[in-house]
């Protein structure tokens, strides 16, 4: 906004948008060219004013701007600008400029405002860059200016073929502290790049040079900072917050290299591309990630950061003669593909070498050979295999790679007939098969992104059915590994059927783009083997055997769907909850007779006091309410499964306190129950009643739930959990075989008889009127005595 100034001496005219008044703001200026403590506050205003009437005439009356070139009213502008001492009106004066030229819309306005070399003078202008603000509103200046660049206007910019001083004067501030005029800069430069005009076209090319070395040299810099720090901290939270910001940094250059790239202007790219390979390619990407050096102080970045930023080059870059050059050397080329090193010196600190031819033996696809090591090496160094992965994925997905040079390496793309890389395949189907082993380093996202890639490959590859079958084959091989592994822990483990369920619900609810995994700091700082670094055990090494329990779960499930998706089979067990028969719902208006109530008062978190029945079946726990209308009936006011609910002792003898806590609190660990209440019954038999029937149920529930995964993992309960009390519990492949239902669940009527019932309903599931809903028929349903019926 602008900064106003309230001036008695200024005449305020009753029309301020017209020609006349503009007339007398020209003859203020005049009268006061000398700027002075007394008068700044006045020219300040006049200039607000001015700009004002000719963002209206632009609009509305060519006549203002007819009027402001014939009295050359921009050189009382440049006569402001010029003196000494005037920072602050300078600091006015480039925002109203500012406002002026981002307001014009009108050309031949725009047109008068660019004649007469005006705009280029306060361009070349030497400011106070040292104030502040003085340096955000030129550039924002320099900007708005570089948005009204095209071919008709670019002549205005430059009155001969070796100047254009609004790309040379921008480019001055592209290391600049204030991140918003480094921004500003990029922008200025990539509206200049996007000018087809053929002398501004030579301009660039000449004179570019040096800012490109700029720019990827202080890349180098900041990669060589940043794998500094990477290498020594800890996977912790502050640190993950520190390297984010580096990756965040780096991002922004790629993207900023890939918009020019894009363009298309094929000599400008050829330029980028040759610094990129003078100083970032070559001395870093390639030489780090085979460990090259021509001397002792040569500075190389870490295996892993090195693979980081070749998997964020090729997820950003989508320019194709870049692609084709980097994949060339990393798959065909040698160490003379090296031409410059980084090293560091006491005396100049880090430069760049040229280097001269090498000396030593030509090893045939260095860079290739050592990429694929990284991914042999996945059950000892997870962290540079994990990178290596996502490398070859967006290798595998950059439109920009041609097919050709696909088919030459040997990777497979969309309707591709070469076979696979025998030693790439090999990597990825060790992976799959390193994860069964007991003390492996593998972590599940690796194996998932090994999954993904496994999945494109042979997506590309349908015609390949002996490459098919290797891959079905080792992964069945592994899932048989992961299951017998888990049976052993099924049996010895008493929490189990928690970290099953809690395992499955995350690998459901949890999403992983794999888009999003190179932005996350924790992945690229060392793995962390302790959950005090706040990383999921997803994304880490496990500790102790719980948390190796919990990975073996984690493999499981993902090996499980890799194999369904290669057979084309479906879930059949997963989610254990759809093995039961619906449960009543909040509500729902349910049959009573022949269920054991126990009538209680319930006493909630909010200190109310409510006078309910407790009743059970073989999964649930539900407190229900008398239906009025009709004596045998209730509604639903609370239902949960009977493997959720926990017994808290009291005090009061004749006081249950439960807290429920399902398998989505238990994961977000928010501390907070669904359900927390007093159980307050009439006497202490009935009390011990209800905590054994409760305590009776959760088991049973479990068991079931427990034989269910058993069947799923081809094996038997071990007899100690078959029976509980001496009554057999009934395991799902019997129920399967017969037909019927989960014993004791909820039985629900048939659409036709909720439809009737539903019409004799209104509110929350009670019935009204007369109409009494009748018992439901289940002489056609299998249920056990004791079951709950609903409608």
């Amino acid at each position: 906004m602008l900064k106003k100034f309230s001036n008695p001496t200024l005449w305020r005219s009753k029309n301020p948008h017209s020609l006349e008044y503009l007339r007398y703001l020209q003859g203020v200026l005049v009268k006061n060219e000398k700027i002075t403590e007394g008068n700044r506050a006045l020219v300040i205003e006049a200039m607000r004013a001015i700009t004002e009437i000719l963002i209206w005439g632009d609009q509305n009356d060519a006549a203002v701007f007819d009027f402001f070139l014939e009295r050359q009213m921009f050189s009382h502008f440049l006569q402001i600008m010029q003196q000494a001492d005037t920072s602050f009106v300078n600091i006015q004066l480039l925002q109203t400029l500012n406002i002026l030229f981002e307001n014009t819309k009108n050309e031949t306005s725009l047109y008068f405002l660019l004649s007469n070399n005006h705009v280029n003078s306060i361009i070349t202008h030497n400011f106070d860059f040292s104030n502040e603000e003085i340096i955000a509103y030129y550039i924002s200046f320099l900007k708005t200016l570089s948005f009204k660049l095209n071919t008709k206007t670019v002549h205005f910019f430059s009155e001969n073929a070796d100047q254009f001083p609004l790309f040379t004067e921008a480019v001055r501030f592209h290391k600049h502290s204030e991140p918003m005029v480094r921004i500003a800069v990029r922008t200025l430069t990539l509206n200049i790049f996007k000018v087809k005009e053929q002398m501004l076209h030579k301009f660039v090319i000449t004179h570019s040079r040096d800012y490109f070395n700029n720019v990827c040299q202080e890349i180098a810099h900041q990669i060589i900072e940043m794998d500094t720090f990477a290498r020594s901290a800890q996977n912790e939270a502050s640190n993950r917050s520190r390297l984010s910001q580096y990756i965040d940094v780096h991002i922004d250059n790629l993207h900023y290299l890939n918009d020019i790239l894009v363009i298309g202007n094929s000599d400008l790219n050829l330029l980028v591309i040759d610094c990129l390979h003078q100083f970032l390619i070559g001395p870093i990407y390639l030489a780090s990630l085979a460990s090259i050096r021509a001397q002792p102080n040569t500075l190389l970045i870490s295996r892993v950061t090195c693979l980081f930023l070749f998997a964020q080059f090729l997820k950003i870059i989508q320019e194709t003669e870049t692609i084709q050059n980097v994949l060339t050397s990393l798959f065909f080329g040698d160490i003379n593909d090296i031409k410059t090193e980084w090293v560091r010196t006491l005396s100049d600190g880090i430069s760049l070498a040229m280097l001269r031819k090498w000396d030593k033996s030509v090893e045939s696809s260095p860079f290739r050979n050592h990429l694929f090591m990284a991914l042999h090496d996945g059950n000892d160094d997870d962290h540079a295999c994990f990178f290596a992965l996502i490398f070859i994925n967006y290798i595998l997905q950059n439109q920009a790679a041609q097919k050709e040079l696909l088919n030459a390496a040997q990777l497979p793309f969309p309707g591709s007939t070469n076979k696979c890389d025998s030693e790439l395949a090999e990597c990825l189907i060790r992976i799959i098969e390193n994860c069964s082993l007991t003390d492996t380093l593998i972590r599940p996202i690796t194996v998932e992104l090994c999954t993904i890639v496994l999945r494109h490959i042979l997506l590309c590859l349908e015609s390949d059915q002996e490459f098919y079958s290797l891959v079905e084959s080792s992964v069945r091989k592994t899932l048989h590994k992961l299951s017998n592994v888990l049976r052993g822990a099924l049996q010895t483990e008493k929490f189990f059927l928690e970290m099953f369920e809690e395992e499955y619900y995350q690998l459901q609810k949890s999403e992983r783009k794999i888009n999003t995994f190179l932005d996350d700091p924790g992945l690229y700082l060392p793995p962390s083997n302790t959950p005090l670094s706040g990383l999921p055990l997803f994304k880490r090494i496990s500790s102790g055997n719980d948390e190796r329990i919990r990975r073996s779960l984690q493999f499981y499930f993902i090996i499980r769907k890799f194999a369904q998706d290669l057979s084309g089979e479906t879930e059949s067990f997963l989610p254990i909850s759809s093995q039961s028969e619906p449960m009543a719902e909040l509500n729902d208006c349910i049959n009573l007779n022949n269920s054991d109530l126990l009538a209680c008062t319930v006493v909630n978190s909010k200190n109310e006091r409510l006078s309910q029945f407790l009743v059970t079946d073989q999964f649930q726990f539900i407190l229900v309410e008398p239906d009025s209308r009709k004596l045998g009936w209730g509604i639903v006011r609370f239902v949960a499964l009977l493997q959720d609910v926990l017994i808290v002792g009291t005090s009061d003898n004749r006081t249950l306190h439960i807290n429920v806590e399902d398998v989505e609190t238990r994961v977000k660990k928010s501390g907070k129950n669904i359900f927390s209440a007093h159980l307050i019954f009439d006497d202490y038999i009935r009390c011990m009643a209800a905590k054994q029937r409760l305590n009776r149920g959760r088991k049973r529930c479990r068991l079931y739930r427990l034989g269910i995964i058993a069947d799923m993992l081809g094996m038997r309960l071990p007899h100690s959990l078959q029976t509980m009390e001496g009554s057999p519990v009934i395991g799902i492949n019997s129920l399967r075989l017969q037909g019927l239902p989960a014993p004791g669940s909820v039985q629900r009527l048939s659409s036709t008889s909720r439809r009737k019932n539903s019409e004799a309903s209104t509110g929350e599931g009670r019935l009204v009127g007369e109409t009494i809903p009748p018992d439901p028929d289940t002489s056609k349903q299998c249920s056990t005595s004791g079951a709950i019926h609903h409608i």
